[in-house]
């Protein structure tokens, strides 16, 4: 795949395409949409085409008139003429008047509809040079009728795949061009509180992450569980909600504090959980207070997993030596580890699950969060502009700085000096130090590969469009000035 395909343009948000012959009943495919579209009372723009007659099953019509939804203007637009390949010439006044209304085309028109790209677009020609002004005013969802047979081509001509692809006599075809239209605005709603959420993560996480106040995790994580509560009241389908964690943790991934394992870690898996418990119960009390508590419980534990990981089982035997020897000198009995874990957990998980019932309570957020959520809302979209940006790889040095800070190594010296102090051989702390820096440099190196800029391309690629523009929209409000994927390539 060539690297135009590759880094494809994500304006508009959604592309359809209906596929099917002449007389198939693409026209009234789209004609129907608008109507269904207009009692709803959103707003269309685009056009339909008219055929005159057709005098044989599968060829065109002897003539083409085009309607402007906006205005209802009609024009004509083809006529017949077996003197041209393909046979048609087309009206110069009425090409002239389409340039018109694409460049005069309000910005993020929700729905636009183009009707009629057949074998002249294919070559780039006919209705295939309005593509560039309609680029421009980054359409919300773009739905083409294209002739059977072009579709690849009519695909290389727009620099992008269509995101869905609808045979226009199919049964379900008319119900499946709604519910798309419908999940664009939900999968817009999710980048939205994605991008809000992210922005917590950068900003509060930040400071709160340098600032080594206690308990931050917990305010982190509760306030997570109150933005995927938001979120999900206003979804027809909550499980979703788990998209919104994702996109935040890919947004941390640009933060100053992005390239640490455990934030992002930690955001992903609280959206895991906190979708499986709404996906399970419903949108409800119910699931959101498991949903609440199931984050806190991850906040809890997630710190004592990763080290487990690190360190193994050298890490309870350090735990038990420190309370023996503390028990010993105090006379006293110290609590066992799982219990301490347990209790921790405990606490952790009644703040989430508080978090979410007040959310859950208020219905909608407080000031404070409804105006960064709004500020998001009127945050320019790049990323509809044009080419797909990509960050600063960073370089083999800076990913082997973490290996240097203090803090990485701190609960290795700790565990060590608690195991030898308590009998342990030297070589034994070494087999731990191998296995601590073997584990790092497998976990340094897998979150040094992810590229959250290309994690919606990688979506799209595997056909899941709304998760790609929920995520595409986020990165686009919050990327700083980076680079295009050919100057990545040269890092």
């Amino acid at each position: 795949m060539s690297d135009a395909r590759k880094h494809l343009p994500s304006s508009p948000g959604l592309l359809i395409a209906v596929i099917g012959p002449p007389g198939s009943g693409k026209t009234r495919l789209l004609a129907e949409l608008a109507a269904g579209q207009r009692v709803q009372g959103g707003r269309i723009d685009g056009f339909l085409a008219g055929a005159g007659e057709h005098h044989r099953v599968g060829e065109g019509a002897s003539s083409y008139r085009l309607t402007l939804l906006a205005t209802g203007e009609d024009l004509p637009w083809a006529e017949k003429d077996p003197a041209c390949n393909p046979p048609y010439r087309f009206v110069p006044a009425t090409r002239q008047r389409l340039h018109e209304w694409a460049a005069a085309l309000p910005a993020k028109s929700p729905l636009v509809l183009l009707d009629e790209f057949g074998r002249f677009e294919a070559r780039g020609e006919g209705l295939m040079s309005l593509w560039p002004a309609l680029l421009q005013a980054r359409p919300g969802v773009v739905v083409m009728t294209v002739r059977a047979g072009v579709a690849e081509a009519i695909e290389t001509r727009l620099g992008r795949r269509f995101d869905l692809k609808i045979i226009a006599d199919s049964p379900g075809a008319l119900a499946e061009l709604r519910q798309a239209c419908a999940d664009y605005g939900e999968w817009t709603r999710i980048g939205l509180f994605g991008g809000a959420s992210g922005g917590l993560e950068m900003t509060l996480g930040t400071v709160l992450h340098a600032s080594k106040l206690p308990l931050r995790g917990v305010v982190m994580s509760s306030l997570q569980a109150g933005m995927m509560v938001f979120t999900s009241l206003g979804l027809a389908q909550p499980g979703r909600v788990i998209w919104v964690p994702f996109i935040s943790a890919g947004l941390k991934a640009l933060s100053p504090g992005g390239s640490r394992l455990r934030p992002m870690l930690a955001i992903a898996a609280q959206g895991l959980l906190f979708g499986t418990a709404v996906q399970v119960l419903g949108a409800n009390v119910a699931g959101f207070a498991l949903g609440g508590a199931l984050v806190g419980v991850w906040a809890a534990m997630q710190g004592i997993l990763l080290q487990y990981l690190f360190l193994g089982g050298e890490l309870f035997r350090a735990y038990d030596a420190v309370v023996l020897w503390i028990a010993d000198k105090a006379h006293v009995t110290a609590p066992g580890l799982p219990w301490l874990i347990g209790a921790w957990a405990i606490f952790c998980g009644l703040v989430g699950m508080m978090a979410a019932l007040a959310a859950w309570r208020l219905r909608a957020p407080p000031a404070a969060l409804q105006k960064l959520i709004e500020r998001e809302q009127s945050s320019p979209n790049q990323a509809r502009a044009g080419s797909t940006r990509e960050t600063r790889p960073k370089s083999k040095l800076h990913r082997l700085r973490e290996f240097v800070r203090w803090q990485f190594w701190l609960p290795f010296v700790v565990v060590s000096g608690i195991l030898l102090a308590s009998g342990h051989s030297w070589n034994a702390v070494a087999w731990l130090a191998l296995r601590f820096l073997a584990v790092g440099v497998v976990l340094l190196t897998a979150v040094s590969l992810l590229r959250p800029a290309r994690w919606a391309q990688r979506l799209r690629q595997w056909g899941w469009w709304g998760p790609a523009l929920a995520f595409s929209d986020a990165m686009a409000r919050h990327s700083p000035p980076a680079f295009t994927a050919e100057a990545a390539k040269k890092h």
